[in-house]
């Protein structure tokens, strides 16, 4: 396999004396206490702040990312708007349901007010919209910490299937880790946002 096509397919943080290394398919477990650095880490792996210098990140271009934020930042004015939002290409109104679907919201329409929404809701919708994009790796901040245990439950069965599906690398910081420990394939935990996560098993 090409160095090109491995980048595509594995997400590799490394420096001199450790590596951290997932794989398309892999639900990885981002886990550290509260400022231990989890969600600078994610924003570093989404390229949208810097590595330190002695770190170096290989993986592929295409990434998309969940922050949960209540009230969320709407950037579309209706269902149909959002879940396009950053695509390439418009879907037809046929795969937009579906991906709505995907995600629990059949009774959702394109046309709805985004205001209407509920914080489960959000989510879903964000997560039909990282559906549509395709990316090779998806990064999610918190995304049931906010929940309760059973819907917590619930999407994090639905999130692991996906990625196993769609093989994507999925990279999930969480407080409430102990929700998703049983889907993950690997547990790195930060302790700082100055050194490299380190995983389980190696500390």
């Amino acid at each position: 396999m090409s160095q090109l096509n491995l980048s595509r397919q594995t997400l590799k943080l490394s420096h001199a004396s450790s590596t951290l290394l997932a794989e398309a398919g892999e639900l990885v477990l981002l886990r550290g206490e509260t400022g231990s650095g989890k969600t600078t880490w994610l924003k570093r792996m989404a390229r949208l702040i810097d590595m330190p210098a002695d770190v170096r990140i290989e993986s592929a271009e295409t990434v998309r990312m969940l922050f949960d934020q209540q009230p969320p930042v709407w950037l579309g004015q209706n269902v149909g708007e959002e879940i396009c939002f950053g695509l390439k290409h418009q879907p037809d109104p046929e795969t937009l349901n579906a991906s709505l679907q995907q995600w629990g919201l059949s009774d959702i329409h394109l046309s709805s007010a985004l205001k209407d929404l509920n914080r489960l809701q959000a989510i879903r919708l964000t997560l039909a919209g990282i559906t549509l994009a395709k990316p090779a790796l998806a990064l999610l901040d918190a995304p049931t910490d906010a929940l309760s245990v059973e819907a917590a439950t619930l999407l994090i069965k639905e999130i692991s299937q996906w990625a196993v599906t769609s093989n994507t690398i999925v990279v999930v910081a969480a407080n409430r880790w102990h929700d998703w420990q049983p889907v993950a394939s690997q547990i790195w935990i930060t302790g700082s946002a100055d050194e490299l996560p380190q995983v389980k098993g190696n500390i």
